[in-house]
């Protein structure tokens, strides 16, 4: 058992919309890039060129506990929760000469919530073993051509040029736990939740000279949700045994171009 284990017990760690609240060593929260993005300009008329950038990161890891009454338990815990975030990038968010009503807004809401419960052990008049290797990981890279990503330009009217970026990223990993009832339960889990997107769009979500009405409005709002529950014991009055090699991945690519233009089009 992983002399650690101890040390392990509960670690959380939580990003939300740029403000960093990190306890322990597991949960690690590391969002990068922003400066010099985020740039609205000569909007003419109502509810133009407004921006949002929250980017919300909550990783939580809770393993390597254990509790017994009247019997043994041991727990230990490799890993943990971790979210991790390159970008948005210098130069994006860029909305410019929207005239008209509501158009030109742009939201950017990156969201990640990697989860991570392993690694526990209950015993009640018995014995109870667990250990974890892993755990729950969500990545979202930044963009190779960020200069250009999430721009709207031009368009004049009413409610057009709108644009939201709000990527999801919620792995899961519930794996390598024991529980034991006047028996014996041994647990042990290698492997974990993964969600992985290289970029959210480079030069996609580019919205230009759209005139009319609910023109060149875009969306784009990938979700990865991966779950892994694997290599848990329950033994009651008997013995349980369970193990887990591997896990749940998601991986989404950096998406192709997309460029809008046309009356009453390019809503995605």
């Amino acid at each position: 058992m992983n002399s650690n284990w101890a040390r392990k017990t509960m670690k959380t760690g939580v990003v939300a919309a740029g403000a960093v609240l990190v306890a322990g060593s597991a949960g690690v929260a590391n969002a990068g890039g922003s400066h010099g993005a985020v740039d609205t300009h000569d909007q003419v008329g109502a509810l133009n060129g407004n921006q949002v950038v929250a980017p919300v990161q909550a990783p939580v890891n809770i393993c390597g506990i254990a509790a017994s009454v009247l019997g043994t338990a041991g727990a230990s815990c490799e890993g943990g929760a971790e979210a991790e975030m390159n970008g948005p990038g210098s130069g994006d968010v860029t909305t410019y000469d929207n005239t008209g009503l509501g158009n030109g807004n742009q939201a950017v809401a990156p969201v990640q919530a990697p989860v991570d419960v392993s690694g526990i052990a209950a015993g009640v008049a018995g014995g109870a073993t667990a250990g974890s290797e892993g755990g729950s990981d969500a990545t979202l890279e930044e963009s190779g051509r960020a200069e250009e990503s999430a721009t709207t330009t031009g368009n004049d009217g009413a409610l057009s040029g709108n644009q939201l970026l709000a990527p999801v990223q919620a792995p899961v990993n519930a794996c390598g736990n024991a529980v034991a009832v006047f028996g014996g339960a041994a647990a042990g889990c290698e492997g974990g939740a993964e969600a992985e997107m290289d970029g959210m769009g480079g030069s996609d979500l580019t919205t230009t000279d759209n005139d009319g009405i609910g023109n060149g409005n875009q969306a784009y709002i990938p979700v990865q949700a991966p779950v892994n529950v694997c290599g848990n014991a329950i033994a009651i009055f008997g013995t349980a045994y369970a193990s887990c090699e591997g896990g749940s991945e998601a991986d989404i690519d950096e998406p192709h171009e997309e460029n809008t233009k046309g009356h009453l089009s390019g809503k995605k």
